[in-house]
């Protein structure tokens, strides 16, 4: 009698079976699936030589840079100059980045972006679709004032497509997708913080010199005063005949109206430049104490370190120093002025004011590469010419 077959091994096999019928399914339906392939020619192989092909119709990556320094200080322009060099040379050493511009501020404050034109027109070739990527230095070089952060990279994000900005210092690249916002927006305060800082302790040394007196006040846009290269106040003699006219006019009798008047028909210009005088113009000259020596210091100051904005002085201590340098104007000359003026005094008989004896008037540049030099008009006379030099030799002799 046959024995009888062990059901757990009948049941292995029935398994067995079932899986060896399972795989060559899989294998047949693999086979015509390749098969079907190879029919309708749906896989292309690709040789390097055409992969670097199709590589190169890609288009490039427009890049640009922003570089800014906050100052004309020499070393912030080495600075300067280095930052425009690096972007220039890591741009075009990519092969896969094409430079668009590197777009620059130099001496330019961060606190705003108003008077940033190089950053402002950054933005509007983006928008306009010039820029697929900006590169930065930092956060800190991008801006100091987190509204104006955050606002112009709102502004990259939301364009189709986004333009996104790498900040180099802090190894962040900003796409508007959500990852670094808390990020970006943390050390945009810190930035701002880190400005405002500064800002104060500009001010507290400014204050400090002041109380010293040896805070040197900007002339550039004062008549009869020049600062020579070593910073030292000098007396401009040609500027300083108009400043004695003026004077000599108001003790007359003249009214800053008339001053003016006076000095724009004789086409002499005034302190900022421009053909015709004010009668505002003339009552601060007639006002300004330097003219008699004296200084009065922190007149104005800035309120907000952000929009560096300058508001009349009534919350802060001014400094005042008598005889300070070299004055223009005897001091019993300034005080009857100043007290004609406070009575808003009238002659009678308006005074007829008396024309400069030379129409001429020397210019010396205040400022900028061409500081200390004189600038001579073509239209001048041999006689005034003559009477230029004369000038020009006096004031050597009385600088030596």
């Amino acid at each position: 009698m046959a024995k009888p077959l062990d059901p757990k091994k009948i049941e292995s096999a029935r398994q067995f079976s079932s899986r060896a019928e399972r795989r060559e399914q899989r294998r047949k339906l693999m086979q015509d699936e390749i098969a079907e392939n190879q029919r309708s020619n749906g896989v292309i192989v690709i040789s390097p030589k055409k992969l670097q092909e199709v590589q190169q119709e890609c288009p490039k990556l427009r890049v640009a840079a922003y570089c800014r320094v906050s100052t004309q200080e020499e070393e912030q322009v080495g600075s300067f100059d280095m930052q425009v060099r690096h972007f220039t040379q890591r741009i075009e050493s990519n092969p896969d980045w094409e430079l668009v511009e590197i777009y620059q501020d130099e001496g330019i404050s961060a606190t705003t972006v108003k008077k940033r034109f190089g950053f402002q027109k950054m933005i509007a070739d983006a928008v306009d679709g010039k820029i697929d990527l900006i590169l930065t230095k930092s956060i800190s070089r991008f801006g100091r004032n987190i509204v104006d952060i955050l606002d112009n990279l709102n502004v990259l994000s939301a364009l189709n497509p986004p333009v996104s900005v790498e900040f180099e210092t802090e190894h962040i690249t900003y796409t508007g997708d959500g990852k670094n916002n808390l990020l970006i927006v943390l050390l945009s305060a810190l930035a701002e913080m880190e400005s405002q800082q500064k800002s104060e302790a500009i001010k507290a040394g400014i204050r400090w010199r002041m109380a010293e007196g040896i805070y040197k006040f900007s002339v550039q846009n004062t008549l009869g005063f020049y600062r020579d290269h070593f910073g030292r106040l000098v007396i401009e003699p040609t500027e300083a005949r108009i400043v004695e006219y003026i004077y000599e006019s108001c003790l007359e009798g003249g009214t800053p109206s008339e001053i003016a008047a006076a000095l724009t028909e004789q086409g002499i210009k005034s302190p900022m430049g421009n053909d015709s005088w004010s009668a505002g113009t003339v009552r601060s000259i007639l006002r300004n104490e330097k003219y008699c020596g004296d200084t009065l210091m922190q007149k104005t100051y800035t309120k907000d370190f952000r929009t560096h904005k300058s508001v009349k002085n009534t919350d802060l201590n001014m400094y005042f120093k008598e005889n300070h340098h070299t004055a223009i104007i005897k001091k019993e000359d300034w005080l009857k002025v100043q007290k004609l003026l406070s009575e808003r005094h009238t002659s009678p008989h308006k005074a007829k004011l008396r024309f400069l004896s030379n129409r001429f008037v020397a210019h010396r540049v205040k400022d900028g590469l061409f500081k200390g030099y004189l600038i001579l008009d073509s239209r001048w006379s041999p006689a005034e010419r003559q009477e230029f030099m004369k000038i020009v030799d006096d004031t050597q002799d009385n600088t030596k």
